[in-house]
Parts: C-alpha cells; structure tokens; sequence
C-alpha cells in the first residue's frame, strides 16, 4: 500500500502466505513530520534501517541518534517513539517482527531454527549499531521480490531473502559496530562545523582532502550516512535555531549571514528540517506561555 505521495510504502508479506510481521514499510519523507508518539510492540521486536537522513528515537527516557547506515531495534514491549521530535527527512526500512509460533510457518524454517533466530536478535547487545550497505541492498531486493508473481518460487526467494537480512543484522549487531570517522573527515566535519558563516564550497572541501569532488562526496557520506551538502544545510539550520532562540538578530540577517540566498529560500529549509517556520520560532520563544 502506498501513500498518495509515494512516501510510504507498506507492504503486506501475507500476500505471499508470509505470516510473520505486524509491519513492514519504508519511508522516504522529503518534508518533516509529526511526532512519533509513544508506543509498544506487545511481544514482537522492531527492526529500523536508516538508509538516508536522520532521526532521534527515545526508548523510555533514554535517547538515540540515528544517522544514515544505522540499525536500530525496539525490543518487545517496550515503550518508544520520537519524543519532542518530528520524524524527520530521510529514507528508512522497518519491520515489526513476531515471535515463531509452534505449528506456523516461519520464514521457511523449522520452529526450533525459528526459536534460535528470533532469540538471536533478542540478545543483541545493542540496540543502535552500525550497517552496511548489504543491508539496504538486502531491502531493495524484498521489496522488488515483492511485487513479482504471487508464486511458490516468489515466497521461496522472499524467504531466503528475509532470512539473509536478519541473519546480516545479527552479525553487525554482534560486531558493535560503532561510527568511527577517518581523520580527513572528522577534520572537514570540524571545519564545516566552525565556518558556517563562510561559504561552504564541496569543491574546496574535497581539496582539502586531497580527493576529487565525486570520491569526497562518496567517502563522506559512507562515514557519515548524509551526502556532505545536506551535512551542511543541516548544521546551517542547526545554527539558524540557536540564533532565533537568543533573539539578537533578526530573521533576515540569520538568512543572509548564514549564506542563504535570500530569506524566504531560508524560510522553505528551516521549515523542512524543523516541521515549523522561523517566523513560528521567534514568536514562541517571545512567548513561552505558547510553546
């Protein structure tokens, strides 16, 4: 099922006599959200596959920070959701995954195979680890299987699809893998982050890392998960919010000042990015009675 937008996608697995999620979609959000409120998965466990973007997810009162290439899991029952903030623009997969059920079918393998993967999962030892892009190409190819001839040769692969992805989460999870950055990027990250006010040319940056424009831009966003001009536009924003929230400038020369072609250009990406306009933000922090 899709939205009018095509920015979601839910697919139902039942379609190919595959009964084993309450959920699995994807969504590519080019604006800002709502807030993803608080809620459980009785006795089921959630898989989300941040391909592009960013988001922060709260379990309880702990926050988490998701950046593109990162896995994420709720585990059954808990409590979750996004907190105060939006779901924000990017591409991410999830699937909510139940429990094997003696006597039912599962994902082609025998109750005791289907035990020993879904308690597999379940002793991860972390919730928010590192993937790779074996795991978007794992997904890419589900939801492509999906839409062929509801056959046995289609549930077949869809299966083993199915199968080799969560058997890939389990490994990364196992490894831990944690965000490390080379030493070039975590040098640009710092300069972009201490020069907002200048312009930010990719050009210059790949220079600076002695690599050509397109290998800059690949490196980048495989350490980082979001291409190098988004980075920038984010921490541009990131920058405006502060600046509206001391209320020493005005909108107009935040815009101009952060190097944005002109204030209404800047108005359309704070409004992306933050689901509110700049405009909204002044006039809330003048009067916090309204927030």
């Amino acid at each position: 099922m899709r939205d009018k937008d095509n920015s979601r996608l839910i697919l139902d697995m039942r379609k190919h006599e595959i009964d084993v999620f309450h959920e699995f979609g994807r969504y590519n959000y080019v604006n800002v959200q709502t807030v993803l409120l608080p809620h459980t998965h009785p006795d089921m466990l959630e898989i989300c596959y941040l391909a592009k973007g960013s988001q922060e997810y709260f379990v309880n009162e702990n926050a988490f920070k998701l950046y593109g290439g990162d896995v994420f899991i709720s585990f059954p029952n808990e409590v979750h959701g996004t907190g105060n903030a939006p779901e924000e623009k990017g591409l991410l997969y999830w699937m909510i995954l139940k429990q094997p059920e003696e006597g039912k079918e599962y994902l082609g393998l025998h109750f005791s195979e289907a035990k020993v993967l879904f308690n597999r999962l379940l002793l991860l030892p972390t919730r928010l680890f590192r993937g790779d892009i074996e795991c978007e190409r794992l997904l890419q190819s589900i939801i492509r299987t999906y839409f062929q001839n509801r056959d046995v040769l289609t549930k077949i692969e869809l299966n083993n699809l199915l199968v080799s992805f969560l058997l890939h989460i389990i490994h990364s999870g196992e490894k831990k893998q944690t965000r490390v950055y080379s030493e070039r990027i975590t040098e640009i990250i710092q300069y972009i982050d201490d020069n907002l006010f200048d312009t930010l040319d990719l050009e210059d940056l790949a220079d600076k890392c002695n690599l050509s424009v397109s290998r800059f831009k690949h490196l980048f966003k495989e350490e980082t998960g979001i291409p190098p001009a988004e980075y920038i536009i984010r921490k541009k924003v990131e920058k405006a919010q502060e600046l509206i929230e001391k209320q020493e400038q005005s909108i107009k020369d935040i815009a101009y000042d952060l190097g944005f072609s002109s204030p209404a250009y800047f108005s359309t990406v704070f409004k992306q990015y933050n689901g509110y306009s700049p405009t909204s933000l002044k006039v809330k922090k003048k009067n916090p009675a309204n927030l």
